[in-house]
């Protein structure tokens, strides 16, 4: 009886479909800050949810990316592009919608807020 159950629990597995990894992926960005998020489904390859950091020894604004990616990319890593050099930061893990967005600072919000008041008291709204 024992053999019995064994081998329809192995035959269940077969059966079984994996579902893949859902991560989220930013379509819309300003100032380093994801807008628009979207939940993507992964694929076989892809294990792991990531977000990464780009940022640049100039002025230039840092660059965020998030998505799929697989376990052997989840890496930092450093060089330099016309003297310009740059550090990328790449945080992974492995559960569904895990790398979801962070709320922005309170420096920004009180930033956009005050420039809305400012708006305002121009046009006398």
């Amino acid at each position: 009886m024992s053999k019995l159950l064994w081998s329809c629990a192995a035959l269940f597995t077969l059966f079984v479909t994996v579902e893949a990894l859902s991560c989220y992926s930013c379509n819309v960005k300003i100032l380093g800050y994801c807008l628009i998020e979207k939940a993507v489904n992964c694929t076989e390859a892809q294990d792991r949810c990531f977000v990464a950091v780009a940022k640049f020894s100039s002025d230039l604004l840092d660059i965020h990316e998030r998505g799929c990616t697989e376990r052997s990319k989840c890496i930092n890593s450093s060089g330099s592009i016309l003297n310009v050099k740059y550090t990328i930061t790449e945080t992974c893990c492995s559960n569904n919608l895990c790398n979801a967005a962070a709320a922005p600072p309170l420096t920004l919000t009180a930033a956009l807020a005050a420039a809305l008041v400012a708006v305002w008291s121009q046009w006398g709204l």
